[in-house]
Protein backbone atom coordinates (compact mmCIF):
# COMPACT_ATOMS: atom_id res chain seq x y z
CA UNK A 1 0.00 0.00 0.00
CA UNK A 2 1.51 3.05 -1.08
CA UNK A 3 2.31 6.03 1.69
CA UNK A 4 2.85 9.37 1.33
CA UNK A 5 6.32 10.39 2.11
CA UNK A 6 4.77 13.93 3.09
CA UNK A 7 2.97 12.24 5.79
CA UNK A 8 5.37 10.45 6.71
CA UNK A 9 7.89 14.01 6.90
CA UNK A 10 4.90 15.93 8.92
CA UNK A 11 4.79 13.64 11.61
CA UNK A 12 8.59 12.88 12.21
CA UNK A 13 8.75 16.23 12.18
CA UNK A 14 6.45 17.04 14.88
CA UNK A 15 8.11 14.31 16.51
CA UNK A 16 11.38 15.26 16.50
CA UNK A 17 10.41 18.71 18.16
CA UNK A 18 8.93 17.37 20.80
CA UNK A 19 11.90 14.75 21.78
CA UNK A 20 14.86 17.33 21.67
CA UNK A 21 12.44 19.52 23.98
CA UNK A 22 12.40 22.47 21.38
CA UNK A 23 10.16 24.99 20.30
CA UNK A 24 6.92 23.13 18.83
CA UNK A 25 6.45 23.16 15.09
CA UNK A 26 4.52 26.06 13.33
CA UNK A 27 0.85 24.62 13.11
CA UNK A 28 0.08 26.45 10.03
CA UNK A 29 3.64 24.61 8.57
CA UNK A 30 2.24 21.40 9.89
CA UNK A 31 -1.13 21.81 8.72
CA UNK A 32 0.44 22.69 5.32
CA UNK A 33 2.13 19.28 5.12
CA UNK A 34 -0.89 17.37 6.07
CA UNK A 35 -2.72 19.19 3.40
CA UNK A 36 -0.35 18.03 0.69
CA UNK A 37 0.05 14.65 2.08
CA UNK A 38 -3.50 14.02 1.43
CA UNK A 39 -2.99 15.34 -2.19
CA UNK A 40 0.28 13.44 -2.82
CA UNK A 41 -1.75 10.63 -2.36
CA UNK A 42 -3.05 10.40 -5.43
CA UNK A 43 -1.05 10.91 -8.94
CA UNK A 44 -2.80 13.98 -9.98
CA UNK A 45 -0.97 16.91 -10.31
CA UNK A 46 -1.68 19.78 -8.32
CA UNK A 47 -0.02 23.49 -7.61
CA UNK A 48 1.33 24.63 -4.34
CA UNK A 49 1.71 28.72 -3.95
CA UNK A 50 4.40 29.66 -1.86
CA UNK A 51 4.15 33.44 -1.09
CA UNK A 52 6.86 33.76 1.32
CA UNK A 53 9.66 31.68 -1.53
CA UNK A 54 7.29 33.85 -4.35
CA UNK A 55 6.82 30.29 -6.31
CA UNK A 56 4.17 28.70 -8.04
CA UNK A 57 5.28 24.66 -8.16
CA UNK A 58 3.51 22.12 -10.27
CA UNK A 59 3.47 18.90 -7.99
CA UNK A 60 2.58 15.52 -8.36
CA UNK A 61 2.92 12.60 -5.54
CA UNK A 62 5.21 15.39 -3.72
CA UNK A 63 7.86 15.75 -6.17
CA UNK A 64 7.81 18.92 -8.33
CA UNK A 65 7.97 18.73 -11.60
CA UNK A 66 8.17 22.69 -12.32
CA UNK A 67 8.61 26.02 -10.73
CA UNK A 68 7.15 29.07 -11.96
CA UNK A 69 9.20 32.01 -10.20
CA UNK A 70 6.95 34.93 -9.40
CA UNK A 71 7.43 38.70 -9.81
CA UNK A 72 4.98 39.45 -7.34
CA UNK A 73 1.77 38.47 -5.49
CA UNK A 74 -1.11 40.55 -4.11
CA UNK A 75 -4.49 40.97 -3.00
CA UNK A 76 -6.44 43.17 -5.44
CA UNK A 77 -9.95 44.50 -4.74
CA UNK A 78 -11.81 46.95 -7.31
CA UNK A 79 -14.45 49.01 -5.47
CA UNK A 80 -15.80 51.99 -5.83
CA UNK A 81 -14.52 54.79 -3.79
CA UNK A 82 -16.99 55.36 -1.89
CA UNK A 83 -17.61 52.35 0.73
CA UNK A 84 -14.52 50.86 -0.58
CA UNK A 85 -12.83 48.77 1.73
CA UNK A 86 -10.21 45.49 1.34
CA UNK A 87 -11.61 41.96 1.85
CA UNK A 88 -10.80 39.99 4.63
CA UNK A 89 -8.10 37.02 3.20
CA UNK A 90 -9.22 33.75 3.02
CA UNK A 91 -7.57 31.41 6.04
CA UNK A 92 -4.07 29.68 5.30
CA UNK A 93 -3.28 27.32 4.43
CA UNK A 94 -5.66 26.22 2.39
CA UNK A 95 -6.42 24.21 -0.61
CA UNK A 96 -8.48 26.05 -3.26
CA UNK A 97 -9.64 24.48 -6.70
CA UNK A 98 -10.24 26.35 -9.50
CA UNK A 99 -14.08 26.58 -10.24
CA UNK A 100 -13.61 27.90 -13.66
CA UNK A 101 -11.08 28.79 -15.62
CA UNK A 102 -10.16 30.62 -19.10
CA UNK A 103 -9.00 27.31 -20.42
CA UNK A 104 -12.09 25.38 -19.98
CA UNK A 105 -14.41 28.37 -22.14
CA UNK A 106 -11.52 28.45 -24.92
CA UNK A 107 -11.44 24.92 -26.07
CA UNK A 108 -11.93 24.13 -29.81
CA UNK A 109 -13.00 21.18 -31.70
CA UNK A 110 -10.72 20.65 -34.48
CA UNK A 111 -11.88 19.92 -38.06
CA UNK A 112 -11.29 16.66 -39.79
CA UNK A 113 -8.95 16.56 -42.33
CA UNK A 114 -11.12 15.60 -44.97
CA UNK A 115 -14.94 15.11 -45.95
CA UNK A 116 -16.44 12.19 -47.53
CA UNK A 117 -20.48 11.98 -48.71
CA UNK A 118 -22.50 9.82 -47.29
CA UNK A 119 -23.56 7.09 -49.65
CA UNK A 120 -26.58 8.11 -51.85
CA UNK A 121 -29.87 5.86 -51.82
CA UNK A 122 -28.61 3.29 -49.75
CA UNK A 123 -25.78 2.73 -52.41
CA UNK A 124 -21.99 2.51 -51.78
CA UNK A 125 -19.60 3.66 -54.40
CA UNK A 126 -17.95 1.69 -56.62
CA UNK A 127 -14.37 1.85 -56.52
CA UNK A 128 -13.68 3.34 -59.39
CA UNK A 129 -16.15 6.29 -58.78
CA UNK A 130 -15.04 10.31 -58.29
CA UNK A 131 -17.35 11.54 -56.37
CA UNK A 132 -17.37 15.12 -55.82
CA UNK A 133 -16.02 15.84 -52.08
CA UNK A 134 -15.52 19.50 -52.30
CA UNK A 135 -12.82 21.19 -51.00
CA UNK A 136 -10.40 19.90 -48.23
CA UNK A 137 -11.48 21.18 -44.80
CA UNK A 138 -8.39 23.26 -43.38
CA UNK A 139 -7.64 22.30 -39.27
CA UNK A 140 -8.43 24.95 -36.69
CA UNK A 141 -4.98 26.25 -35.83
CA UNK A 142 -4.55 26.20 -31.75
CA UNK A 143 -4.92 29.50 -30.70
CA UNK A 144 -1.63 30.68 -28.59
CA UNK A 145 -2.25 30.79 -24.86
CA UNK A 146 -3.00 34.51 -23.20
CA UNK A 147 -0.36 36.67 -21.02
CA UNK A 148 -3.12 37.46 -18.52
CA UNK A 149 -6.16 35.60 -17.84
CA UNK A 150 -8.81 35.11 -14.67
CA UNK A 151 -9.89 32.07 -12.86
CA UNK A 152 -12.51 31.79 -10.42
CA UNK A 153 -11.79 29.83 -7.23
CA UNK A 154 -14.29 27.40 -5.04
CA UNK A 155 -13.74 30.09 -2.37
CA UNK A 156 -15.18 32.75 -4.09
CA UNK A 157 -12.52 34.67 -5.39
CA UNK A 158 -10.77 34.80 -8.88
CA UNK A 159 -6.94 34.01 -9.37
CA UNK A 160 -5.96 36.63 -11.70
CA UNK A 161 -2.19 36.04 -13.44
CA UNK A 162 -0.92 38.74 -14.83
CA UNK A 163 2.31 40.49 -15.96
CA UNK A 164 2.34 43.18 -13.55
CA UNK A 165 0.65 44.04 -10.50
CA UNK A 166 -1.37 46.71 -10.82
CA UNK A 167 -0.74 50.10 -8.80
CA UNK A 168 0.16 49.82 -4.48
CA UNK A 169 1.68 53.20 -3.96
CA UNK A 170 -0.66 55.67 -2.40
CA UNK A 171 -0.09 58.15 -5.15
CA UNK A 172 -0.95 55.02 -7.74
CA UNK A 173 -3.85 54.29 -6.28
CA UNK A 174 -5.21 57.64 -5.73
CA UNK A 175 -4.73 58.52 -9.40
CA UNK A 176 -6.55 54.56 -10.69
CA UNK A 177 -9.43 55.50 -8.00
CA UNK A 178 -10.17 58.70 -9.30
CA UNK A 179 -10.12 57.28 -13.03
CA UNK A 180 -11.92 54.73 -11.76
CA UNK A 181 -14.72 57.06 -10.31
CA UNK A 182 -14.98 58.49 -13.78
CA UNK A 183 -15.85 55.84 -15.26
CA UNK A 184 -18.26 55.18 -13.19
CA UNK A 185 -19.72 58.46 -13.74
CA UNK A 186 -20.08 57.91 -17.63
CA UNK A 187 -21.85 54.31 -16.39
CA UNK A 188 -18.78 52.34 -17.22
CA UNK A 189 -17.15 51.49 -13.69
CA UNK A 190 -16.96 47.89 -12.71
CA UNK A 191 -17.05 46.13 -9.23
CA UNK A 192 -14.73 42.97 -9.99
CA UNK A 193 -14.93 40.20 -7.66
CA UNK A 194 -11.39 40.43 -5.07
CA UNK A 195 -8.72 38.24 -6.74
CA UNK A 196 -5.45 36.83 -6.09
CA UNK A 197 -2.72 38.40 -8.53
CA UNK A 198 0.01 36.56 -9.41
CA UNK A 199 2.68 38.31 -11.67
CA UNK A 200 4.77 36.44 -14.17
CA UNK A 201 6.94 36.35 -17.14
CA UNK A 202 5.05 36.00 -20.00
CA UNK A 203 5.98 32.87 -21.51
CA UNK A 204 5.47 31.18 -18.11
CA UNK A 205 1.83 32.83 -17.84
CA UNK A 206 1.85 30.87 -21.33
CA UNK A 207 2.74 27.54 -19.84
CA UNK A 208 0.69 27.18 -17.25
CA UNK A 209 -2.70 28.65 -18.80
CA UNK A 210 -3.92 24.93 -19.64
CA UNK A 211 -3.45 23.95 -15.50
CA UNK A 212 -5.71 26.45 -14.61
CA UNK A 213 -8.64 24.28 -15.36
CA UNK A 214 -11.95 23.35 -13.16
CA UNK A 215 -10.75 20.49 -10.64
CA UNK A 216 -7.24 21.91 -10.49
CA UNK A 217 -6.39 22.00 -6.35
CA UNK A 218 -4.24 24.97 -5.24
CA UNK A 219 -2.25 24.51 -1.77
CA UNK A 220 -1.42 27.91 -0.49
CA UNK A 221 0.73 27.50 2.25
CA UNK A 222 1.31 30.76 3.48
CA UNK A 223 0.06 34.59 4.34
CA UNK A 224 0.36 36.85 1.46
Amino acid sequence: MFRSALAFISISLAAGAVRAGDVAPDPSRVAALQMEAGLAKKPNIYLLLDPERRVLEVKSRGAVLDTVPLIGIEVISQQPIMGRHLPSHPPIPAIWTVAQGSFDSERTVEAPTDLKPAPKNDKDYDAGDSPDVGPAATPTPTPEAPTSYRSRLDNGWDLWVTDTLPPQTRWQTLLAAVRDGWRRLRGRGQNHIPAITLAMRDADARRIHHLLRAGMPILVTDEM
